[in-house]
């Protein structure tokens, strides 16, 4: 079976050219499907991240770049009025995190543009909001991300990427929150149908998303387990 791998830089480039570049080379040296990146509404972000925004002409060279090397490119965003400049660049699919996923709007507006997925990460969503939600949109665009926060490894319930399936009916995948990198390789007896995990340079830097990001030093460790987990089923 096929399983997306995609890697979130989300705010860990830190608005740096530079970072992202290198985000871009030593994940090119890998076999990932698929990178994002996040750009937020600008008032819904922290003071301290604010600076980390990119410009509407470095996102563009970003997904460029992207597109010449990978399958997949996508952008996790809050931000309703960036969405008509997105659906420019050609995008494989947006993600909407588990703090938007009531905002309907910016999901209807996502779902008119051409743009083929919408992950949805469901995050701490009840199954019953979920489904008022999916109700009222009805897009067969749309995937689900079981995402856990759990700091309890024992607490990460992969159970529910099935039960998801079952009562959704929709593709689902797994978005890596959690401290313990071997849930990412795990989460593949679960059959999702992609998996999104946080990536980190090699560097002593103040990520946005540190504990839950892999360090890009231990990537082809976490990919090798993900291949062997595949031979398994």
């Amino acid at each position: 079976m096929k399983i997306n791998i995609i890697a979130e830089i989300g705010l860990n480039h830190l608005g740096d050219d530079k970072y992202l570049a290198e985000y871009l080379k030593i994940l090119n040296k890998n076999k990932i499907d698929g990178i994002s990146i996040q750009v937020p509404k600008k008032s819904l972000m922290k003071n301290s991240h604010k600076k980390y925004l990119l410009s509407n002409k470095k996102i563009s060279t970003f997904v460029k770049n992207v597109k010449e090397n990978f399958r997949l490119v996508g952008i996790t965003t809050s931000d309703i009025k960036k969405i008509d400049f997105f659906e420019t660049l050609n995008l494989d699919f947006f993600k909407v995190t588990s703090g938007m996923i009531d905002n309907l709007k910016l999901i209807n507006k996502m779902n008119k543009t051409k743009v083929k997925k919408i992950y949805l990460s469901t995050g701490l969503t009840t199954i019953v909001n979920l489904k008022n939600i999916l109700d009222k949109q009805k897009s067969k665009k749309i995937e689900l991300i079981y995402t856990s926060f759990e700091k309890n490894i024992k607490k990460i319930d992969f159970e529910r990427i099935n039960l998801f399936k079952k009562i959704f009916k929709l593709p689902v995948a797994y978005g890596s929150h959690s401290y313990f990198k071997n849930t990412i390789p795990n989460a593949v007896f679960y059959k999702p149908s992609s998996i999104f995990f946080y990536v980190k340079l090699n560097k002593k830097l103040a990520y946005p998303d540190n504990k839950h990001a892999v360090n890009l030093s231990q990537l082809s460790k976490i990919l090798d387990k993900i291949k062997n987990n595949l031979k398994k089923i």
